[in-house]
């Protein structure tokens, strides 16, 4: 059966992201295209179909029966182009186009530069971001980033991802070197302050829940977004505050300032994982995700392992394998 005019992958992808999106002013946007343009893309495609996709009688825009049909496998349809087209480019030698990866700031200190010295003749652009991760989700959802390193486990439910696990560590306690009082139990510390991390941010969303279980209402004296802020204020003695392995490694110069214990009640932890789509980007997703496994084995935080052996029982390598 030859295709109807209208109906092709580049109009399917307009229909697609005017879902997923919402509207054809953010798929318009985010494709480069005027909401006109988009408009009449998809209205080619209906009188191709013969069908309507969209009620246009409501606001946000809402699918019709054959329109959330289409969006099913039509997006099923792209993945698989999209997997096609990066086969035949890996197949060639030939780099991706562009390629956008969201880090948290303590992982980007880390990964950005084994990833470019391994893998950067993998794409023709490379961008790398860090910041609150929690907008980095809302950026993965609506397509403005292609892949996310994280620590949240906020998309782990969608059946849309791949989920590439790199390493997993429990929280543990930094308090100043200068403090001579006990670190068990926490009530102990209620005399300094507790430096918050962002509740912006997941690693501060988990901490925040933990407290809770605790039952440890703690002022909210000060609020930091980013592992830099948050140990050298207790490195200087102003307080002390819950964080990761991972992110004392990113300064561990300030050791020798700190006092560091693990959390001997309620322990909580966190896993370390790259989020994709799935049938995206071909085998790039799990090259970087065993780039950034093997990095992260041979960061910094050996060396902070070296000066706390404890560690050595609070962090994991659960090894890249796919969930999905």
């Amino acid at each position: 059966m030859k295709m109807p005019p209208g109906f092709d992958l580049s109009s399917l992808e307009v229909f697609v992201l005017t879902a997923e999106l919402g509207g054809m002013t953010q798929s318009g946007q985010h494709l480069g295209m005027t909401q006109s343009a988009v408009s009449q893309t998809i209205l080619k495609m209906e009188a191709a179909l013969g069908v309507k996709l969209f009620d246009r009688t409501m606001r946000p825009l809402a699918l019709t029966p054959s329109g959330k049909l289409l969006l099913q496998e039509g997006t099923r349809l792209l993945a698989a182009a999209r997997n096609l087209t990066i086969e035949v480019r890996e197949g060639s030698q030939r780099p991706v186009d562009s390629v956008t990866i969201a880090l948290a700031e303590s992982l980007a200190n880390h990964l950005t530069a084994p990833l470019l010295l391994e893998l950067g003749g993998r794409a023709t652009r490379w961008q790398l971001r860090s910041g609150i991760s929690l907008l980095q989700h809302h950026e993965f959802l609506t397509r403005k980033i292609d892949m996310l390193i994280t620590g949240s486990s906020q998309l782990r439910d969608s059946d849309e991802v791949d989920h590439f696990p790199l390493m997993t560590e429990y929280f543990i306690l930094i308090a100043p070197a200068g403090h001579e009082g006990p670190l068990d139990p926490l009530d102990e510390l209620a005399g300094l302050p507790f430096v918050r991390f962002s509740l912006l941010s997941a690693m501060g969303q988990r901490i925040e829940r933990q407290l809770a279980r605790l039952r440890l209402a703690l002022p909210n004296v000060v609020e930091i977004d980013s592992t830099e802020q948050q140990v050298s204020s207790v490195a200087a003695g102003f307080g002390w505050s819950i964080t990761t392995p991972l992110c004392l490694a990113s300064h561990i110069d300030m050791l020798p300032h700190l006092r560091v214990a693990p959390l001997k009640r309620a322990q909580f932890r966190r896993t370390i994982h790259l989020v994709a789509r799935r049938g995206e980007f071909g085998t790039l997703p799990r090259d970087i995700a065993a780039v950034a496994e093997r990095s992260l084995r041979t960061s910094r935080l050996v060396a902070l392992a070296q000066e706390l052996p404890w560690l050595a029982d609070v962090i994991g390598w659960p090894g890249i394998t796919s969930e999905a």
